[in-house]
């Protein structure tokens, strides 16, 4: 058995793949890792690519080829294929640091049969890199390579969520609970940090900034032009997880733990809002479109036992864009939108810098 499984996926990365290939099989403990490279119907020469990765380390790469179905399909793809105690994902314009990888390796190996391994992340932008934790609004942290039973984690507040860069599972506990994405739209690597989280009972934290995720490629999902471009997949990811939510057994659950899944639910509505009343331009908000999926989204929180909902700016700027809309039926205007948008893009740069410097 391998200790660890990387699933890969790749659409029209012909470009940045062998990086993010490199990158693993630099590894003086490759012969634990196994690389699912899926290819998602790429129209350039990804495919190529990966299979001559494959040809070169065949003890660690292997390819799936397969019709686009967008970036759920391509882990519901490798999973049943998945051979490695745990299992991670991977972007293909991304890349780990190779130099850290067999220290992950034998971590993982060290704390075999924890559910959940959580460790930092490298951001990389054009000219500067930052390390990424999930203690930085804490006032302690989690202490390295100890086990935690997940429901303390839940509870206490310090993490309020997680991200696909940090986190592997063991790969039989998303087997017997059946995991899939959602398939056919971005994003469901919000899935990936919320649906394990309902069968996680134990985590442990690795200091291993072992992911390197790409923040200088144009173009990418998470850019918001691009976000505003793929509303309605946003608007659709947050309806799956309130379904997730509303038809999931939760008969064991404690208090904590409901709402703390509870409050992902509520970040991912008020993420979808918020982009429709803050940062759509006016040529591009339709009303129509607007209500009709505040309807749907207001049904899910409903089933999802979610009260009322306020979308504030950001958690400091507390200034509540729904409120606004419910008593006009109109957002704010242009000019004060652009204040608000300058305003949160000021604090966030200042959060980011005081937690950087003094969150360790």
């Amino acid at each position: 058995m391998k200790r660890l499984s990387i699933i890969v996926p790749t659409y029209n990365m012909e470009d940045l793949l062998p990086h993010c290939l490199d990158s693993i099989v630099e590894s003086t403990l490759l012969g634990a890792v196994e690389v699912i490279v899926v290819n998602d119907g790429s129209s350039d020469g990804s495919l190529r690519v990966a299979r001559e990765y494959e040809r070169r380390y065949p003890e660690a790469i292997r390819v799936i080829d397969k019709p686009n179905g967008n970036y759920g399909s391509t882990v519901n793809a490798a999973l049943p294929l998945a051979t490695g105690e745990y299992v991670r994902l991977l972007d293909a314009d991304d890349s780990v640091d190779g130099a850290l990888l067999a220290d992950y390796v034998v971590f993982l190996q060290q704390h075999s049969g924890v559910d959940m391994v959580v460790s930092p992340f490298i951001e990389v932008g054009r000219c500067s890199e930052h390390r990424v934790d999930y203690d930085i609004y804490a006032r302690h942290r989690y202490r390295h390579g100890e086990e935690y039973e997940a429901d303390r984690i839940f509870g206490e507040g310090i993490i309020r969520f997680f991200m696909m860069h940090s986190v592997s599972y063991r790969t039989e506990l998303l087997r017997q609970m059946h995991y899939r994405q959602s398939e056919g739209i971005s994003y469901t690597d919000q899935e990936w940090v919320f649906y394990p989280l309902f069968r996680v009972r134990t985590i442990t934290f690795a200091d291993i900034p072992l992911y390197r995720y790409n923040l200088a490629r144009d173009g990418q999902t998470m850019d918001g032009a691009v976000q505003l471009r793929n509303i309605s997949q946003l608007a659709a990811l947050a309806e799956n997880m309130a379904m997730f939510f509303a038809e999931s057994d939760k008969r064991g659950f404690g208090a904590e733990r409901k709402a703390f899944l509870r409050e992902i639910v509520k970040n991912r509505i008020r993420i979808v809002l918020r982009k429709y009343l803050l940062d759509m331009p006016d040529e591009r908000f339709e009303v129509s479109e607007f209500v009709a999926v505040y309807s749907k989204l207001l049904k899910a929180a409903g089933r999802c036992g979610i009260g009322a909902i306020d979308v504030p700016v950001n958690n400091r700027l507390r200034v509540d864009l729904l409120k606004h809309w419910s008593r006009y039926g109109s957002r704010y205007p242009a000019f004060v939108r652009f204040l608000l948008r300058t305003a949160d893009g000021a604090m966030m740069r200042v959060y980011a810098a005081i937690f950087r410097r003094y969150g360790r």
